[in-house]
């Protein structure tokens, strides 16, 4: 009779440590899980930036201008859209003058022509001066924050 009662309290600490092993386990994936959302993986800022980065250049056509700030009211409507402004949203500078409209986010394009060339890149004037962000050309989640537009000369 002894030896079945130890027999049943081995087993009762041996599954009570099965329980706390697995309780363990749980909450680290847990707070793993949380700690790695507040992040974005360097993939996921390359797929935000990359279609709007290969537009850069110092000969870059009207014509592409004209579909990348297409692809900068896309993006600026969809983060308005959710409320994700700030992190999201891309400003945009044409010689000197902000043309986006920081209430709906949209960009104004009538002052691109399509028979001209232009430089692009990214802006490092402080004319889009925000918190959250790191310099002045991206957000602090790595998305471009703002792109400089500048007419080249004939």
């Amino acid at each position: 009779m002894e030896n079945a009662s130890k027999a049943l309290i081995i087993a009762g600490a041996i599954l009570i440590s099965i329980l706390i092993v697995g309780l363990g386990v749980i909450i680290y994936n847990n707070v793993s899980g949380i700690a790695q959302s507040g992040t974005l993986s360097e993939h996921e800022i390359s797929a935000h930036n990359s279609p709007i980065e290969q537009q850069f250049g110092d000969h870059v056509s009207g014509t592409n201008v004209k579909s990348l700030l297409s692809k900068v009211n896309s993006n600026n409507r969809t983060a308005m859209t959710n409320d994700e402004k700030i992190g999201n949203l891309i400003y945009v500078q044409l010689d000197g003058s902000v043309i986006t409209n920081k209430d709906s986010g949209t960009v104004d394009t009538s002052g691109i022509k399509t028979g001209r060339t232009y430089t692009v890149d990214y802006s490092d004037t402080e004319a889009f001066s925000d918190t959250d962000s790191y310099g002045d050309a991206y957000w602090a989640n790595g998305y471009i924050k703002s792109i400089k537009i500048t007419t080249n000369e004939k």
